[in-house]
């Protein structure tokens, strides 16, 4: 598995370890709602099947067996930054940022993001005001009984 980072996932890194006077590290797939998005933590200690996939500005990657088997050899991700409002215990949310992945070669160029309007439902940043998300459940899920 192969993980590098952007220059703007880089400056991050940095001002966390100006910030922060333990031991960083960033571990992928360890997140119980996000299960791929990178952590960046201080004084964190990896699982067992842990291992260093990379390091962003200095600061280990880690990733677990079962992550770093989806991506065997040179494939990998690349850590990169959103700029906004964001929930987690991964330290850059205190500067409104988090960390997330992209596969390699993926075209950085576009913003598209999906808001969420105080008066409905998600709409799709790029579309005209008014037109919902819609969609429809998959055959086998539509008579799906749940608890």
């Amino acid at each position: 598995m192969q993980v590098t980072a952007t220059e703007r996932a880089v400056q991050i890194v940095e001002r966390a370890k100006a910030a922060r006077p333990g031991s960083l590290t960033i571990t992928i797939g360890t997140g119980c709602c996000e299960s791929t998005a990178p952590f960046l933590y201080e004084d964190f200690w990896p699982g067992p099947d842990q291992e260093v996939v990379g390091e962003v500005a200095g600061v280990p990657v880690y990733a677990p067996e079962y992550l770093r088997t989806m991506y065997p050899g040179d494939d990998g991700v690349v850590i990169d930054v959103h700029d906004g409002p964001a929930e987690s215990m991964s330290i850059e949310t205190e500067w409104d940022c988090r960390l997330f992945l992209r596969g390699h070669g993926v075209d950085t160029g576009s913003d598209t993001v999906c808001a969420v309007a105080p008066d409905g439902p998600g709409l799709l940043a790029t579309s005209p005001p008014g037109s919902h998300v819609r969609g429809e459940l998959p055959e086998q899920f539509r008579r799906l009984k749940l608890r």
